[in-house]
């Protein structure tokens, strides 16, 4: 009983305008999950983990640095599937709930909305999205597998394949007649990837449809700060809202769109060069304890980037910190570029 208590507190927070971090391939880390939850995240999601890869293997070790979770300082976090083939949910979703280190996911999210082509050509991903049979006995079968450890399950998808093939809001009502207890709802179609508008009104439409039912709906796509956020939560009804790429080396979005929301648009957080310097670091820092030295600079190069876009001065030092090899490097080139910041009296 406490620990179906425990499941409805905090899948609570899918509502009452919730703010998440949504799941990116190379961004979602544990350590920036946690960065992003100090920062104002309700709730995050981990970078998608193939279902296939943990039943076949056996172990969840190969995975466990993309499962990774962190209770205590990143919040509530659910874990994110893909795959194709519903037995590979059977069997991996038991792996993960019974390890006790991932005990405390808040949900198993289903990616139906994936639109890389390594991921859509095995039928995962947004592939799903034109086959709703398949998709409808992933979603049960994952169900089935939660049920004895008092999980909900979600799905994160998309507009549709292309704006010939998209009903969304029959495919979203598919997916909670499957089971599903949230949804997530990229506005864009797996044709469109991450280019042009994400369009809202289908978001709306998703929401009217099926706000009866009581399923939670968190709008993503386009959410770039708190104007953005409150615009979509307006027009939309959604329950809340995801935010993507525009996290990426910004986890300060998640304060600027609290504040928005509540109101208090006068207190909007800006982060000084001091602290963005702080948190980069302090990123780095998580990676390199978790992953080592080498391979942490390596896959925080992209990061490093988005730390710096927009800011003062940033090109040339942004460029040498990308190609650093180590922590202590890093570190002298972003003090480099603070001292020409202060140096100039900004």
């Amino acid at each position: 009983m406490d620990s179906i208590k425990a499941e409805a507190k905090e899948f609570a927070l899918f509502k009452n305008n919730s703010i998440s971090l949504a799941p990116m391939a190379g961004t979602s880390s544990v350590v920036f999950r946690s960065i992003c939850h100090r920062y104002g995240a309700d709730f995050s999601t981990t970078e998608l983990v193939s279902a296939r890869g943990i039943a076949y293997k056996h172990s969840l070790e190969p995975s466990f640095r993309y499962l990774e979770l962190d209770p205590v300082h990143g919040g509530p976090c659910s874990i994110q599937l893909f795959g194709y083939e519903p037995e590979d949910f059977s069997r991996a979703v038991p792996m993960i709930l019974e390890d006790p280190r991932l005990s405390s996911a808040m949900a198993i999210d289903i990616n139906m909305g994936c639109p890389v082509p390594k991921v859509v050509k095995t039928g995962a991903g947004s592939a799903l999205m034109k086959n709703w049979l398949l998709a409808s006995q992933i979603i049960e079968a994952t169900v089935r597998a939660c049920e004895p450890y008092h999980k909900p399950v979600t799905v994160k998808f998309r507009k549709g394949w292309d704006e010939l093939q998209s009903d969304t809001v029959g495919f979203a009502k598919m997916c909670i007649d499957s089971g599903a207890k949230g949804l997530t709802l990229h506005a864009r179609t797996r044709d469109q990837m991450y280019r042009g508008r994400a369009d809202w009104n289908c978001i709306a439409e998703v929401k009217s449809a099926t706000a009866h039912t009581g399923i939670p709906l968190i709008g993503n796509g386009d959410v770039n700060d708190g104007t953005s956020a409150k615009a979509m939560m307006k027009l939309t009804g959604v329950d809340g809202v995801a935010v993507g790429r525009a996290a990426q080396g910004n986890p300060y979005i998640f304060s600027q769109i609290r504040a928005f929301i509540d109101g208090r648009d006068s207190a909007l957080y800006v982060p000084t060069p001091e602290e963005r310097v702080s948190v980069m670091l302090e990123h780095l820092a998580g990676l390199i304890s978790h992953i080592g030295e080498a391979q942490a600079c390596k896959e925080m190069r992209s990061q490093i980037a988005y730390y710096f876009k927009g800011q003062r001065f940033a090109s040339e030092y942004k460029a040498a910190a990308m190609s650093a090899d180590s922590f202590d490097e890093v570190r002298l080139i972003a003090e480099q570029w603070l001292e020409r910041v202060q140096g100039d009296g900004v």
